[in-house]
C-alpha cells in the first residue's frame, strides 16, 4: 500500500463520515414539515454512520490480512485501528439516537 492509496483509504472513511455528521446538525429549530411529533433523521444518520464505519474498517482488516507486503499490511492495521476509534468516538457521541 502506498501513501497515496492510504490517503484515498483514510478519504474514503472520512468524507461519509463528516457527510453523516454534518447532516445531524440541527440548524432549523422551527417544526418539521407535516407537522410530526418527531424526526427520524438523527436515528437514521446515526445508524448509517455506524453501518459505514464497521464496514469500513472490516474491509481495511482483510486488506491487512491479504497484504503480502509487510508495509502495507502495517499500514492497512493503522487504518483498522483509526477505523475502531472513529466507531468508538460515533458511540460515544450519537449513543443516545441509536435507540
Amino acid at each position: 500500500m502506498k501513501t497515496r492509496s492510504f490517503w484515498i483509504w483514510l478519504s474514503a472513511l472520512a468524507i461519509p463520515v463528516f457527510t453523516l455528521v454534518g447532516a445531524q446538525v440541527d440548524t432549523n429549530y422551527e417544526p418539521s414539515i407535516g407537522g410530526g411529533g418527531y424526526d427520524l433523521g438523527p436515528f437514521l444518520y446515526s445508524w448509517l454512520l455506524v453501518i459505514v464505519t464497521v464496514v469500513w474498517s472490516l474491509c481495511a482488516f482483510a486488506a491487512a490480512i491479504f497484504y503480502r507486503d509487510r508495509a502495507s499490511s502495517k499500514r492497512a492495521i493503522w487504518l483498522t485501528a483509526i477505523g475502531i476509534i472513529t466507531l468508538a468516538a460515533i458511540l460515544l457521541f450519537y449513543r443516545g439516537n441509536l435507540s
